[in-house]
């Protein structure tokens, strides 16, 4: 709440200003309460909307289109690999039937502005992928499903 005092051909006024929408205001002046209509609409901050394109493959890049395995079902195997963090898959540098060694870079994602390299703690097979580049993920996510 806003107070002010106002003298008008030599008369004093107190007037506060208890809340102001668009152009209409709620004002108490000495101890009356108002509403009044403003000439100008005020103008309020809004909150920014942020926009991000869509993720474009490259030429020669495979487009993945595997099927997103059931989070934390129990369908996926042992080895599934899930996102430690939630983000954006950015690249998945694998594809299904690939044989990993421990250490190979799988995939990388976006976390917190960051690139985050997701590297296999394992060796195997891939079975399936189950994320391509722009999916978003959350934390335990099944990303890769390996034999």
């Amino acid at each position: 709440m806003k107070k002010f005092k106002f003298t008008i051909d030599g008369a004093s006024y107190s007037v506060n200003v208890k809340s102001v929408e668009g152009n209409k205001a709620e004002i108490e002046v000495n101890g009356k309460s108002y509403a009044v209509g403003l000439e100008q609409e005020v103008n309020t901050l809004k909150t920014p909307i942020i926009v991000r394109k869509d993720v474009q493959s490259k030429p020669g890049e495979n487009k993945i289109t595997a099927t997103p395995a059931p989070k934390s079902s129990g369908k996926a195997g042992a080895n599934a690999l899930k996102a430690p963090l939630p983000g954006s898959i950015i690249r998945v540098e694998v594809k299904v039937g690939d044989t990993i060694s421990k250490g190979d870079l799988l995939l990388v994602m976006e976390s917190m502005k960051m690139e985050n390299n997701i590297l296999s703690e394992k060796n195997g097979v891939v079975k399936f992928i189950a994320v391509e580049p722009g999916q978003a993920v959350m934390q335990d996510d099944i990303l890769i499903d390996f034999e």
